[in-house]
């Protein structure tokens, strides 16, 4: 557990929120610890030899943390040293999918997905609502007054076409037969599921899950021999938009990948796992870009926050493009565990230790 949190190479830098010029010429993915007991945040090297820049968007703790991302080491006769213990912290990763924004996909992964996501969003409205029986649960959802009526909607007729394996015509019956689809089968409408981009996107998703894993504390045997129902779905936000606070308790863990997203496009706000009350309370906003990967754990509290409404924007974000994600749910191959089951929750009790020098002389002993 001690060194599956934290590369030994790590070190204090940007995160992905950085300057683009920044993300290119040092490649990296960024793991952002939301400390039981702080903030923080830190970056792990992909290319050896880059040396990220001292600052950190996300928080000031400068080099306070140093001595929790390097491999502890034996002690020297005559060195001594306390036990630091990390408890519960939420570790959040952004990877950069896409070359630009230093990744290995080109940019042509993420806007073609964008443009599938919204084609299969249209078509939401144009065919399928109206194809619905008039009992079917989805009309009391997306007759809802409020901005997120049809993604929610949307969303709702994605899972049931995730769990019919595909099967559009089966999709809209009122009660139909539902059941986890085996990993190879069909998991979203047919263009969709014909978009190389979109198998890949799955492919990245679930070799990155099982690493974000063994971060959290799955012993590495047992996650790799793991079988889970990985849920995805497409989520198109236009202007003025949101989805509010939420958890996704009783899955391992969560991801969004971000195919499109603007300017004025809104962020990704983290709430405080510590709770509400002061001194807690904290929040940490990430500003996705197009070709993002976001992985964090199942019970941290998380909105998209608003977009900006068209009377709100500039002159110069006439055309701001639709907010397109692909959130993620990885889990139970039976579906999210019930709560009388949380305990059995892998992901639940991660935590790590290192050991922190004592020098008797320069403290003055």
């Amino acid at each position: 557990m001690a060194t599956a949190i934290i590369a030994p190479t790590a070190a204090p830098g940007q995160t992905a929120a950085s300057t683009s010029s920044s993300r290119r010429s040092n490649r990296r993915i960024a793991v952002l610890p939301l400390l039981s007991a702080t903030l923080s945040c830190c970056s792990l090297e992909l290319a050896v030899g880059h040396r990220p820049a001292a600052d950190c968007s996300h928080c000031e703790a400068t080099d306070a943390f140093e001595e929790f991302l390097k491999a502890d080491q034996p002690l020297k006769d005559g060195e001594f040293a306390s036990t630091v213990h990390m408890l519960w912290p939420a570790h959040v990763e952004v990877v950069p999918i896409t070359s630009d924004l230093g990744g290995w996909e080109p940019p042509s992964f993420h806007e073609n997905l964008a443009k599938a996501a919204i084609a299969g969003w249209r078509k939401f409205q144009t065919d399928i609502i109206p194809r619905l029986p008039k009992k079917h649960p989805l009309h009391h959802q997306l007759n809802q007054r409020h901005a997120g009526a049809l993604n929610d909607g949307f969303f709702h007729w994605q899972k049931t076409l995730f769990e019919v394996g595909g099967d559009v015509p089966t999709s809209l019956k009122i009660d139909p037969p539902v059941g986890t689809p085996d990993p190879d089968d069909n998991t979203s409408w047919p263009e969709m599921n014909a978009l190389p981009e979109y198998q890949r996107l799955r492919k990245i998703v679930e070799r990155l899950s099982r690493k974000f894993l063994i971060r959290s504390g799955l012993a590495p045997q047992v996650t790799n021999n793991l079988n889970y129902s990985m849920f995805n779905w497409c989520a198109v936000h236009g202007p003025g938009e949101f989805h509010g606070p939420h958890t996704h308790v009783g899955e391992y863990h969560v991801a969004v990948f971000y195919a499109q997203v603007g300017p004025a496009g809104g962020k990704l706000r983290f709430g405080d796992p510590r709770g509400h009350g002061p001194p807690f309370g904290r929040h940490v906003l990430h500003t996705p870009e197009a070709g993002h990967l976001v992985i964090f754990p199942s019970w941290l509290s998380h909105m998209a926050t608003v977009t900006s409404p068209e009377s709100d924007l500039p002159r110069e974000y006439e055309d701001e493009p639709l907010r397109v994600t692909f959130p993620f749910n990885i889990g139970p191959e039976t579906g999210p565990l019930p709560c009388h089951k949380w305990w059995e929750d892998p992901t639940g009790d991660m935590h790590f230790h290192r050991q922190s020098k004592i020098d008797f002389e320069e403290m003055g002993l």
